[in-house]
Order: C-alpha cells, then structure tokens, then sequence
C-alpha cells in the first residue's frame, strides 16, 4: 500500500478544543473532556505521535502536485517552473487562460500573483510541520532508538527538499529552525549562502542517519532513504556549481547497492515503473481514496480528453532529439485540435497514452501517478557534468550508460555512444543535450538554463531579464505581514 493512502489525516496544529456540556460552579463533579484535533501542546507523547507528526510533515510536499490544492497544483517546477522555458508552452483553452501562469510565460510576474503564493505558504507549511518533528521528537522515548533516529533524520530531509525549493524560488528567505512563538513572526530574510548552508547541514545528518530503502520493506516506499538524500544533495549541490561536491555525493549515491537503470524507458512513467530500480525518489498518490491523488495529470492532460490542457510541448524541445530516439514517442503524444502547441506530457498522461487509468474516484484530478522527484539517469549526468573536465572518459561512460537504455534494442546507430576520446565544451554540450531530452517535461529546464548561465541567451527573446528573473517576487502578502521586514526582489 502506498505510503499516503495510509495518511488520510493530516495533524492538525491549533488550540481549538470543542467542548460539550455546560458546568456550573456547583456541578464540580461534572468533568467535560476535550474533543476533536490533539492538541500541539498534549500530542508529541510516544512514538506513534511521532511517526504521525512526520507524515504531516510530508503532506505539503504531496499538495504542491495534489487534487486538494488546484493552486498549488498549477504552481510546481513541472508547470509553473518550466512554462517560459524553450521547452514548455503554457497552453490552456486560450492565450490569457490561467493568468498566473501567463505572467510566468511572459515575464510579467506581479507580487500579487497567485502561484508565488501557493509556493511560498506551502513551503513554509512543511518547514513548520518539519520543524515541529525536530524540537518535539528528542524527548520522546522509544524502545527503537534507530526508529527515532530515522524519523529525525526524515524530517532533516523534509526541511532541507522544502527550503530548497524556496531559496531556488526567491533567494535569500527567512531562516526558520524552530517552531515561532507568537508575536515573532517577522523574520528577515536570510542571505542564499545562509539558506544553502543550513540546507546542506541538515543533508549531511539524513545522509548519515537514513537506511537504504533496498533494506527496507515495501511499506518504507514514500520514505526518503540515504539515496534519496545523496540525490538531493547533489542536485543541491550542482544549482551552486560546487562541482567538486557533486563528484563526492555522486561517488558516495554510486556506492549505494540496488540502483539499476531500468531496460526500457518507456516503463518508467507507467504504473509498472513505480519505484523501480532507477527511481531514487518519488511522491507516492493513490486514487482509491478521494483527495488523496495528484492533480498534475489532469492539468497536463488536453482540454478534449478531460484535461486541463497547460503544460503543452513546444517545438524547439521536439527538434532537439536525434532521429528515431525511442525517448521522444515514450515522452510526448499529439492530439489536434485546441489552442496551443497540440503536444502533451506522456510522462504524466492516462490511458490510453499511458497505462494509468483515468481516476474514478474523487473527481477527475485524483490520479494515482506517483510524481518522480529523482531519478538514476539525471544522478549518472550530474555526475558526468561535475567530472567532465576532470575525468572525461568517465563522464563519456555514464552519459553512455544513458543513452544506451535510451535506444534500448533498436540498433547502435540510434541513439549511438559518444566517443570515448569526446572531452572539453564539446562533452558538456553533449551533457546538456542528454539533460534536456532524457529528462524533458520533468521540472528542470528553467533551473538547469539559468545555473549554467545560459538563461539569457536561450530565453532573452521571450522576455526573460538578467539580474531579475533568475528569482521570483517575494508574495506581497508576505511582506506587507512583516510590516517591512522583508525587502522585495528586484520586482
């Protein structure tokens, strides 16, 4: 069973107590007990306390894709991210629908827009949640001391994955490692190195605490393991260009037993592929339960097959596989007629373009389409792109390992090796090129193009500015809240 169908309830964090009966000052006897959510202050008690104060803390991370968030839905790196990009048209029924993703596509942003928002409070759900984990579990006796030192190390990774998202988002942020007491809400912005640091800490303890998911049973899948971890450090690691730092996680995931890419790549974004042995992380959703399923499908799907339409494929990232590579038909379909490109994400797609089935439970967006955070082929090219000015024929080797699954058993002349003697600009070109179609529609695009400084060459005539749109507008929400404390980007 999936790891959230088992989380129907989110803990709840509020002093709100219902209270039935009335007293009097002469019916002391009559004692009224409280009823309804725990209470914060009564409820992080004994280890199954524990276990559920960390399923709340991965709530968040599951509603940025999920059916019971439509903002939030629309407001992740695999729509919100990446619609700007050469990759990724908006779409939707018209050129103005949905206009928090318009501004987006034309770099346009407002301080009111709505995505922003949806990112900058969910993140921050989960940092609170996260946090609650680390200052409420130490005490908490536990007759398995190693189920309390992986529940801690658990939620490290939580707050590490969501600061992540808010420092490549807005940059220097609040740094928030503990629960606020009220009337402290107004927290300065930290510096990014600041936020960096504090997320690379927080890696370093799940790196050496987490178990390895491939000693764990079926049960633990959901659950951020040591490869997870060393995946998202390094990914930390390369959005920083500390490339001597991506090699040594690198070397350390490579060590790790277990992880094989798998033969067909057409398997990976169907039901089959789920957690296979080239997943190194994954968002777990189930579509038996109403609202516990992911919306992403259904916001990528087209308008005539009961979609939503956004997220269409532009033509440039098309052009940019080599002739007869397998990944193309395995990761896009084409269906005519509507506004917008006519090319969808198959990645994220039902039947008959997958074989997910469409949801027949909660609604047309609760579909059971397990979200890939992380996966063995984007670890082997981080890997490469740290070493290819060091090590290239190594490099050359796990690109090669890439592309050789890519053709799988069509002949060698497609999708053929790159020479072993390939070394220099010439190598890591081939490194980017790999990114953009092993890895298209999957998020990375617009963060890959402005790490490696090439946003403003790719995406200057679409409107992309330097010194602006590397970052997003902190929410005008938030900084009118602080009374002034937070200072606003280059918005």
């Amino acid at each position: 069973m999936k790891l959230y169908s088992k989380l129907i309830k989110t803990i709840k964090y509020s002093s709100i107590v219902l209270l039935a009966g009335l007293t009097s000052c002469n019916d002391d006897y009559l004692e009224v007990g409280a009823y309804g959510t725990p209470l914060l202050e009564n409820f992080y008690e004994t280890p199954t306390d524990a276990e559920q104060g960390l399923n709340a803390a991965y709530s968040p991370m599951r509603e940025m894709y999920g059916v019971e968030n439509f903002l939030a839905s629309n407001s992740n790196d695999f729509l919100f991210g990446d619609i700007g990009t050469d990759d990724i048209l908006k779409g939707g029924a018209r050129v103005n629908d949905g206009p928090q993703l318009f501004e987006k596509e034309t770099y346009t942003l407002q301080t009111s827009n709505n995505s922003i928002r949806a990112v900058w409070d969910v993140s921050y759900k989960g940092v609170l949640y996260a946090n609650l984990v680390l200052q409420k579990v130490p005490p908490i006796t536990f007759d398995d001391p190693d189920q309390k030192k992986q529940i801690l190390a658990e939620a490290r990774f939580l707050r590490a994955y969501y600061y992540f998202d808010l420092v490549n988002s807005f940059g220097g942020v609040p740094l928030i490692d503990e629960p606020l007491e009220p009337g402290k809400y107004a927290v300065p912005r930290a510096t990014e190195a600041a936020i960096y640091t504090f997320i690379e800490d927080d890696l370093k303890i799940a790196i050496q605490d987490l178990p390895s998911r491939f000693t764990k049973g079926a049960e633990y899948l959901g659950h951020a393991d040591k490869g997870a971890a060393l995946g998202l450090m390094m990914r930390v690691s390369l959005y920083q260009n500390k490339m001597s730092q991506v090699q040594t996680y690198g070397e350390q995931f490579l060590l790790l037993p277990g992880y094989e890419l798998e033969a067909d790549f057409g398997t990976i974004f169907n039901p089959e592929g789920e957690w296979g042995t080239g997943s190194v992380f994954e968002i777990n959703y189930a579509s038996n339960t109403s609202k516990l399923g992911s919306r992403l499908t259904h916001m990528m799907t087209p308008r005539s097959k009961g979609g939503i339409g956004f997220g269409q494929i532009k033509e440039d990232l098309r052009n940019e596989f080599e002739p007869n590579d397998p990944r193309h038909d395995a990761s896009f379909y084409n269906v005519t007629g509507g506004y917008g490109t006519e090319w969808f994400n198959r990645k994220y797609s039902w039947d008959p373009y997958s074989n997910y089935s469409k949801p027949n439970v909660g609604g047309a967006g609760n579909s059971d389409t397990n979200i890939r955070v992380l996966r063995l082929a984007d670890v082997y090219l981080m890997y490469a792109e740290a070493i290819y000015d060091t090590d290239p024929a190594t490099a050359v080797e796990y690109v090669n390992k890439v592309r050789t699954r890519a053709r799988g058993t069509a002949l060698p002349t497609v999708v053929p090796d790159l020479p072993l003697t390939l070394s220099g600009q010439p190598l890591l070109d081939a490194i980017y090129h790999e990114r953009r179609v092993e890895l298209a529609g999957e998020g990375l695009r617009y963060h890959d193009l402005i790490r490696t400084g090439r946003a403003a060459a790719i995406l200057g005539g679409q409107g992309y500015q330097s010194n602006k749109n590397e970052i997003m507008p902190i929410p005008f929400n938030q900084v009118q809240l602080s009374q002034g404390v937070l200072t606003q980007n280059n918005y």
